[in-house]
């Protein structure tokens, strides 16, 4: 599958949608109240108007619905399309929708310059706003050095997320939210932080902090406040890890040491190694090849490559930059392709002697 320039603005495209629904869904939940209020009180009148108001007085002697909504209007801006009349019923209206219209619009204009105001600023009370409106998004509790690059490789993948820091004064946290990120500043234990943070609306929660019980107590708050969100935590421990996520039914207990480790080792033999993790007990390397000139590869076929070394590529990344994911057994390499490869830890010792320059005979 090749992977076209278009997906990353595909990917904008979606974040900006994104982005706005939730503006709207802001302004919906802060103007909530003020729309019931006029909405109500438009109906009321509107009503009053249509029932009590003498035909007669109307030009042309009817007034439908649509005609009582549309004289309301008007007089909510100190229009005067009907007559005064001498109704108990009808003299508030009179007084009463003009003063109530100037003085709906000047709350409506001035609510709204501050929160657009507090928008720009991306201040902490937006923030809040922000996330109280989620959902479907990621929880991350923590934003130390791993927590940051957390939420980088979700901001990546295109999630949306929602980080808590219980230090005000982290350095990572103006970063966060040069990402457009809600970043909150409380306790992740804290149930009314995670309620802020839509708990009951996210679909996971990774927490990362340098504690490990702090992290336990958020994810058992937030299994809580929603059964079925996914719990991923970071501990120390990488036992004590393994037995959480088994006695808790925890989707993953990390120890950033333990998962750092073979990566440490694997990389002093090889300095092409991306990644490294045990599976079924053995350890599985993801390594970056880069096909020069004068080498072997030049000129092989993907299923070449995996016959004569053993080895699984994962994706081809040709010298144009289009990405090609499982490429097809008849890819041809040539100089300057990329290949992502997985293979066991003698599969690079397999792959070195097609990487090394041949000499050529000088003429």
């Amino acid at each position: 599958m090749v992977t076209h320039p278009q997906d990353s603005a595909n990917q904008k495209y979606k974040r900006r949608s994104r982005q706005a629904l939730r503006l709207m869904k802001v302004l919906l939940r802060e103007f909530r109240g003020f729309l019931i209020c006029a909405c109500l009180g438009f109906t009321i009148s509107v009503l009053c108007l249509y029932s009590f108001y003498p035909r007669d007085l109307v030009p042309g002697g009817k007034l439908s619905l649509l005609q009582t909504a549309y004289y309301t209007v008007l007089m909510t801006f100190f229009e005067t399309p009907l007559a005064y009349v001498e109704d108990w019923r009808l003299a508030p209206i009179f007084f009463l929708l003009p003063v109530a219209g100037l003085v709906t619009i000047a709350e409506g204009v001035v609510h709204l310059s501050h929160l657009l105001f507090q928008r720009k600023r991306f201040s902490k009370e937006w923030q809040q706003m922000i996330a109280e409106t989620m959902d479907d998004h990621i929880i991350v509790c923590g934003l130390g050095n791993v927590g940051v690059r957390v939420v980088e490789h979700l901001r990546n993948i295109g999630e949306e997320v929602v980080v808590i820091e219980c230090n005000k004064d982290n350095r990572f946290a103006y970063e966060a939210s040069g990402f457009n990120m809600p970043v909150l500043s409380g306790d992740a234990r804290d149930q009314t932080i995670l309620e802020t943070a839509s708990c009951r609306s996210a679909k996971a929660i990774i927490a990362v902090t340098d504690n490990d019980l702090v992290n336990l107590e958020a994810c058992l708050t937030a299994r809580e406040l929603n059964p079925g969100i996914r719990v991923v935590l970071r501990m120390f421990d990488q036992k004590l890890a393994k037995k959480m996520a088994k006695v808790l039914n925890f989707e993953g207990a990390y120890s950033s040491s333990a998962k750092a480790g073979p990566l440490f080792a694997q990389a002093a033999i090889s300095g092409h190694i991306l990644d490294s993790f045990e599976f079924a007990g053995t350890i599985i390397n993801v390594v970056q090849i880069v096909v020069e000139p004068n080498t072997a590869l030049v000129g092989q076929t993907i299923d070449e490559l995996r016959e004569r070394h053993e080895v699984t590529v994962l994706l081809q990344e040709k010298a144009g930059g289009a990405l090609d994911w499982n490429p097809a057994p008849a890819n041809t390499l040539a100089v300057g392709d990329k290949l992502l490869i997985m293979t066991d830890p003698d599969g690079f010792k397999r792959l070195e002697p097609a990487t090394r320059k041949i000499n050529l005979p000088r003429e």
